[in-house]
């Protein structure tokens, strides 16, 4: 038992045998959803943290890497967005800064409630005001059930996502991703996270596999989250009509002029989608 003097810490496992710890500086907030364990600490490092079940999901601190990674590669690579739907991205972060961009409409499906709620009462940095812009729309629904139904069309989608497991597995399937497909149309992007190079390589190799049927260029690229185990970290990109790693540099120069960011580059586009000789290995063999 913890003595009154000795701090908590949250581990958050990667592998079999490494995690990240964090020390519970305060709880702000710890309730049980119906789908999972929400809660917001207090940490001297990275500020608030988000933690859904026992993995760090985004922090003050930090936020802002994955946010711009997930949202400015696809929406820089279709020509001209207009339509963006967003499943997941509770946080409000990948809303936030896919409404940087000039769209007509951005649409977010978020199955848990209380992910949305913790984040807006305790962080709210993250969403900023983005659910007041008049071009969001917030659905609480699940993101799976909405793309299978369909019904509407949309230029760019994204999926800001846990783990393949529990309500987030179907998430990752091929047949989800078809209809994904079948959403955005002939010259539609998609992107999701993909997991750690270092211990997730099976989940890369599958996602990349399961979304080669419906599109036709899939590309997977890197950035360094700090809070995610092991650091580094991969998106998936699979679009239709032109490739994500050849958009004119002129043109990312000019799209992201007016836009602020404090990670991603036009200049450093393209090398996002330069994978180190281990991690191609690791997706051919896949």
């Amino acid at each position: 038992m913890r003595s009154p003097q000795e701090p908590e810490w949250i581990t958050d496992q990667g592998g079999e045998a490494f995690a990240h710890i964090y020390r519970v500086d305060a709880v702000l907030h710890d309730e049980r959803s119906a789908f999972q364990r929400v809660r917001v600490i207090e940490n001297l490092d990275f500020g608030r943290m988000l933690i859904l079940d026992d993995a760090v999901q985004t922090t003050e601190r930090d936020e802002f890497i994955y946010h711009e990674l997930l949202a400015h590669v696809p929406l820089c690579t279709h020509p001209a967005p207009r339509r963006v739907l967003i499943i997941g991205g509770g946080d409000g972060g990948l809303l936030r800064e896919t409404l940087r961009h000039p769209i007509e409409h951005a649409t977010m499906v978020e199955i848990d409630r209380a992910v949305i709620d913790a984040t807006l009462r305790w962080i709210p940095s993250i969403p900023a005001n983005c659910y007041a812009d008049p071009r969001a729309r917030l659905l609480v629904d699940d993101g799976i059930r909405f793309v299978r139904e369909g019904g509407e069309h949309f230029d760019v989608a994204m999926v800001d996502s846990t783990d393949p497991k529990g309500p987030s597995l179907g998430l990752f399937s091929s047949e989800f991703y078809g209809q994904m497909a079948a959403l955005l149309g002939a010259s539609g992007v998609l992107a999701v996270q993909s997991g750690s190079p270092l211990y997730q390589q099976d989940l890369i190799a599958m996602v990349q596999q399961h979304m080669a049927p419906h599109f036709r260029w899939v590309r997977t690229y890197l950035g360094a989250v700090p809070t995610y185990p092991g650091v580094f970290w991969t998106f998936t990109v699979g679009s239709q009509g032109r490739d994500p790693a050849g958009v004119n540099p002129e043109e990312l120069v000019e799209r992201m002029r007016h836009i602020p960011t404090r990670y991603y580059l036009p200049a450093a586009h393209h090398g996002l989608f330069v994978s180190p000789p281990f991690l191609q290995s690791a997706m051919s063999a896949g």
